[in-house]
């Protein structure tokens, strides 16, 4: 009678360390899991002026955007594409150095080449044009990124710059600004630049021109949808390159026709 006791109980003791290990298996997969989540890397840089400071601030702040941290930040307030002038050697704070972000390194000072390549970005945002906006200054945008894009061997992306919306602050910049905007689009066709037009992406919001202060910052209601379709973009653009050879061909070729049909 005392050996069937024993043996029950020690069965019980079996089935509850099995219970307690298959507990712990799980539990770590669930944790590994949720490692692998928090450990993702970020492949992205934004890099820009006041308008992409605001959106780096994060959601508590009004012009901050929901997912901020999904990506690195470059920006400072004032600066124009001499940012990344001569040589990509930035020297930051030169501006407005209370108006910086830079998540990308703790140094004012140094290669953006180097940095760069020690953090493994993948795409490069760059978001410039709205403090130096013309002729000379879209010249220098459109070799500017293209000199990026051959030495850091990453995707380069230009924004160009939002809407201007008449609120009395700043004399009206309408004409200057979207003529900015044709050049660089037509400086970077037939490159391998991704043109993103935030300026049409802002003005579908509805009611876009309630959303801006002083006609040329908004507020979070136009910046998500812009970061948005800017990360969603460049989605689109790793999901093609991993596209054979051929089709990857065949797309570009695609889109080439598009913009010549929408002239």
């Amino acid at each position: 009678m005392e050996d069937a006791m024993r043996g029950d109980s020690d069965k019980k003791l079996i089935f509850f360390l099995f219970g307690i290990l298959i507990a712990l298996i799980l539990g770590g997969q669930i944790f590994c899991v949720k490692a692998e989540i928090k450990s993702e890397p970020k492949t992205t840089l934004i890099i820009g002026d006041s308008i992409p400071y605001g959106m780096s601030l994060g959601k508590k702040r009004g012009t901050g955007v929901d997912e901020a941290d999904k990506v690195y930040w470059l920006t400072e307030g004032g600066v124009s594409i001499n940012l990344l002038c001569p040589d990509f050697k930035v020297n930051l704070g030169q501006v407005m150095p209370r108006a910086v972000v830079n998540t990308l390194t703790d140094s004012k000072k140094f290669d953006l080449l180097k940095e760069i390549k020690k953090k493994k970005i993948e795409d490069i945002v760059v978001m410039l044009g709205a403090n130096w906006p013309g002729e000379e200054a879209a010249k220098l945008i459109v070799s500017t990124l293209k000199k990026l894009a051959k030495k850091s061997g990453c995707r380069v992306y230009y924004v160009n710059i939002l809407p201007y919306v008449d609120k009395g602050k700043y004399k009206n910049r309408t004409a200057v600004l979207t003529y900015h905007n044709r050049l660089t689009k037509e400086g970077f066709e037939d490159t391998d630049i991704i043109y993103i037009d935030a300026y049409s992406i802002a003005k579908s919001v509805k009611n876009y021109q309630n959303y801006t202060w002083d006609g040329i910052h908004y507020s979070k209601d136009v910046y998500n949808v812009v970061f948005e379709e800017i990360l969603s973009v460049i989605e689109e653009e790793k999901e093609a390159e991993k596209l054979p050879e051929e089709e990857k061909t065949e797309k570009k070729a695609k889109a080439k026709q598009d913009k010549k049909a929408k002239k």
